[in-house]
């Protein structure tokens, strides 16, 4: 399986989960919904029976006023009181209609107020209505009101409708208290199923996760593994991975780079053993017939016996071209070094080394040199920092333009790198050759004028790079001129020439 495709799957059951609790949450909601639609409903009921019970009460207390003073105000809460209560106790009965032992007490009620209204209020009010027409009316009043009122005949008809009242209100407080409970079991169910599920899904969210970030973790560790090793140098290191997913086409890629890195270092060898046997032959071949050649161009001049200045001087000029020739091999073989052989490392003074330069440089002593600032100690190949120092103290000494002159070593730290600074009071280079004269046999002088195979600078360059520094020039033409080069504080390892070569180009 594709690596992308496990992660979608791993992403696909965790959202999964999560519409697993949503859809349990929403389902719990609606029961909970539905609970408190249950109270809503029971205590509808029972405020709509509080209601109705009151509207009686304005009945009876309306008719009592009126049939106690004869005055037609107190009709006023009884003739409303009865419109209420017929809108009322319909409102009653459409609450009750699904349930018939809580409807049949509602229309109970409304048989017993009819009867209270039809039978009891209704002659009452009529009677007492023609009670001042004669004292008949009057008499027959007397009679109706002691025959119903006295006797409590209303009274019964409402005490009867106020037991059913009684009873609506008993059984629907019942009902509540029972909904209520419900209501808090599902709240504490929706509660417990909502915080299970979540609980259940960051679970195992987590553990594939776990399971997903352990398994790349594990792979990509072994790759960090097989990466180092070929940093370090091992190229013959590989893995094995069927997965047939996206890291394994990755590691098949570094197997694969691991493998032509290691052919290719098998070749770079082999290349090299060649390159030292050529620089032997050419050490050695050529060295002996330039060497022969100095000493017959000396016997010649012995032999000849001769004054005459052309002759000396072309034998001079002749043993000056086999001295250059030989360093120009020497300078090429130091060069094509650079970076493949080792030193060993020490921690060392520079300021120390600056002397010691100094010492077997031998400058005229017209030339002034100094330290502008303290140098530091460092670590690291000494001898590769001595022959950097020394080429650019050389050549500071070789081609100043006059006899005598000034040369000034610094050093400043910083966070990663020392920064040197070697700076004479020569002739300057031009900014057109600042770059050109770290290439290799290049001269800013006639090699006629000053003896030099061009080498110099070219191998500083590479040391100092060699060891992940810069080097460059700050300069003007007849200011002066001062190289610049960054040192790392940290040791780097490197391969250096052996064996050590001089030359003091300027460029």
């Amino acid at each position: 399986m594709k690596l992308i495709t496990t992660i979608y799957t791993a992403i696909g059951l965790i959202l999964a989960m999560l519409c697993i609790v949503t859809i349990g949450y929403i389902q719990q909601t609606w029961k909970v919904k539905n609970s408190i639609d249950d109270v809503l409903y029971t205590s509808s009921v029972i405020r709509e029976g509080e209601r109705a019970q009151k509207l009686i009460l304005d009945l009876e207390t309306g008719l009592r006023g009126y049939l106690l003073t004869g005055q037609q105000a107190f009709l006023e809460p009884y003739r409303r009181g009865k419109t209420e209560f017929e809108v009322s106790m319909t409102h009653l009965d459409s609450l009750t209609r699904a349930y018939p032992e809580q409807n049949a007490l509602v229309k109970g009620i409304k048989k017993d107020a009819d009867a209270w209204l039809g039978s009891f209020a209704a002659p009452l009010l009529e009677s007492k209505a023609r009670e001042r027409l004669s004292a008949q009316d009057k008499a027959q009043y007397d009679s109706l009101f002691n025959n119903t009122v006295q006797l409590g005949i209303g009274k019964s008809l409402m005490d009867k409708a106020r037991g059913r009242f009684d009873k609506i209100k008993e059984k629907e407080e019942r009902i509540k208290e029972d909904r209520v409970k419900g209501l808090n079991a599902s709240l504490i169910r929706t509660n417990e199923i909502a915080v299970g599920l979540t609980v259940l899904s960051i679970l195992a969210g987590g553990f594939m996760a776990y399971l997903l970030g352990k398994t790349i973790k594990r792979r990509f560790k072994r790759m960090n593994e097989l990466a180092h090793s070929i940093a370090q140098g091992d190229y013959s290191v590989s893995l094995v991975d069927k997965r047939n997913d996206e890291i394994s086409s990755l590691t098949q890629s570094l197997n694969v780079m691991a493998a032509k890195l290691q052919n290719s270092f098998t070749h770079l060898t082999k290349m090299n053993k060649e390159l030292d046997q050529f620089a032997y032959v050419v050490s050695h071949d050529l060295k002996a017939p330039l060497r022969a050649i100095n000493n017959l161009a000396e016997w010649i001049g012995e032999d000849l016996q001769t004054q005459d200045p052309d002759i000396i001087k072309n034998l001079s000029i002749l043993r000056g071209r086999v001295h250059r020739m030989e360093n120009l091999i020497n300078g090429i073989l130091a060069y094509s070094r650079v970076g493949r052989q080792s030193l060993p490392t020490s921690r060392f003074s520079v300021q120390d080394l600056f002397k010691e330069t100094l010492e077997n440089l031998a400058p005229a002593a017209s030339f002034e040199v100094k330290m502008r600032t303290p140098l530091p100690t460092i670590t690291g190949e000494r001898t590769l920092f001595y022959q950097v120092l020394s080429n650019l103290l050389s050549n500071a000494f070789k081609y100043h333009h006059t006899q005598s002159g000034r040369v000034e070593v610094s050093a400043k730290e910083l966070p990663e790198f020392y920064q040197f600074e070697v700076k004479d009071d020569g002739p300057g280079i031009p900014k057109e050759y600042q770059t050109k004269v770290f290439g290799i046999f290049q001269t800013m002088e006639a090699r006629d004028v000053k003896e030099s195979t061009g080498v110099g600078l070219s191998i500083v360059k590479k040391i100092v790079e060699e060891k992940g520094g810069q080097i460059w020039i700050e300069s003007e033409k007849g200011q002066g001129t001062t190289f610049v080069f960054t040192w790392p504080k940290e040791h780097v390892t490197s391969k250096i020439p052996t064996p050590f070569y001089h030359d003091g180009a300027k460029a």
